[in-house]
Parts: structure tokens; sequence; C-alpha cells
């Protein structure tokens, strides 16, 4: 199973995007924040900039989105990013 966290201007412009035309499915959904989707083995994080985990380490992403890959473990089965 392979995880990646997307940092997006619009989580819910990018949700409609990736569930109408990408097949995903909804896990969870904060409006303008935050949505988990799944699609198979992969998991996608879409967060607005700024919210939760998802700042910008001071800068602003150029020239594009910044991306974060996690990796589950089977010892531990917690989700750390890189």
């Amino acid at each position: 199973m392979a995880s990646v966290r997307y940092i997006v201007n619009d989580v819910d412009v990018s949700l409609a995007f990736y569930r109408d035309r990408l097949a995903f499915n909804v896990d969870m959904h904060t409006p303008g924040k935050f949505a988990a989707l799944r699609r198979d083995d992969l998991t996608l994080y879409l967060s607005a900039p700024g919210a939760g985990s998802g700042g910008s380490a001071g800068g602003t992403p150029e020239p594009g989105p910044w991306n974060r890959f996690m990796l589950v473990t089977k010892t531990s089965m917690r989700r750390s990013s890189c």
C-alpha cells in the first residue's frame, strides 16, 4: 500500500477531480482543509496550504505543489512522512 500527501490550493476542487475523473473513493473530507481518497492500494491525502501538517515549511511551493510520501511498515504500522 502506498500513501501520498499532495498540498493543493483548493481541496474541494481537487477532490472532485480525483473522485469524478480518476475513480478515487472518498474516505474522509473536511471541506476546504483536507481529504483522504483511496483507489486500489493507493491512499491520496489532499491538504490545503497551512492546514494541519500541510504547511509549506515557511515558503511557497514553486513552481507547483509539494508532495510528501508516507511509508507504512509491517513492524510498527506507524505512518511516517519524509
